[in-house]
Order: C-alpha cells, then sequence, then structure tokens
C-alpha cells in the first residue's frame, strides 16, 4: 500500500467513525427519554452494531499505519 493510500484508508477511517459516533449519540439520545420496548429493543440494537464498526474503523486505521 502507498503512503498515499494508508492516507487515504485513514481518512475514511476517521470520517467513518465521526458517523458512528453521531449515530450512537443518537441513538442513546432517544434511549434517555425512556421509550417503549420495541424501540428500546431496535436503539439498543443500532447502538449494538455502531459500536461493532467502530471496531472496525479501528482496524482500518491500523492496517493504514493509523495511530
Amino acid at each position: 500500500m502507498t503512503t498515499e493510500e494508508s492516507e487515504q484508508l485513514s481518512a475514511l477511517s476517521h470520517a467513518f467513525n465521526n458517523l458512528l459516533g453521531k449515530i450512537m449519540g443518537a441513538a442513546e439520545l432517544a434511549l434517555d427519554h425512556n421509550p417503549p420496548p420495541q424501540v428500546r429493543s431496535e436503539l439498543e440494537t443500532i447502538l449494538r452494531l455502531a459500536e461493532e464498526g467502530a471496531g472496525l474503523a479501528v482496524e482500518l486505521r491500523a492496517a493504514a499505519g493509523g495511530d
């Protein structure tokens, strides 16, 4: 992988992580409003999947040689 490709992958990973952070924040905020059980379950699923995605973003950054 070239330096340019590594930098692009690192930047993409960072942007993806920021997006996931916003999704997680919105889901957490919605959970604070004591939603009905079905909605709570869906919000918890969103949080879990976003956390998994954030883990992937960390792996991408590491693969790109980022910190």
